[in-house]
């Protein structure tokens, strides 16, 4: 996601407490934009861990600026879930269907070819 944003430098100290998040490493700079524009907001989030599907179309939501939509038709997707309204919105703008007619799969690991679909459908 970083990347199809032109790879902005983050302008912000580390304000992650996991000892993972060092300058040394590849991710470093797109971790401190994510935080900068709201994309994360745990300091504890390990960079190591998969994206689970629910995560990716929270990140590009987020990146709209949160818009409000309808509700998402599925059974998996309960109204009151942090990522509800993302998951909607992916919907809404085409980005996903869902992985059936009646599933989303919030929290299935988000495969590459998934996360690159959705980075696709979403510019």
């Amino acid at each position: 996601l970083w990347r199809a944003v032109d790879s902005p430098k983050p302008v912000i100290a580390n304000p992650y407490s996991n000892p993972a998040v060092r300058n040394d490493q590849y991710f470093y700079e797109p971790f401190l934009w994510a935080w900068e524009k709201g994309l994360i907001s745990s300091t504890a989030l390990d960079p190591n861990a998969p994206c689970s599907r629910s995560d990716v179309v929270t990140y590009l939501w987020k990146l709209e600026g949160s818009p409000k939509t309808g509700s998402a038709n599925f059974t998996d997707v309960p109204s009151t879930a942090p990522y509800a309204q993302a998951v909607a919105w992916a919907v809404e703008q085409g980005i996903t269907n869902g992985m059936s007619a009646t599933t989303f799969g919030p929290d299935l690991t988000c495969t590459r070819g998934q996360i690159v679909t959705f980075l696709y459908k979403a510019n």
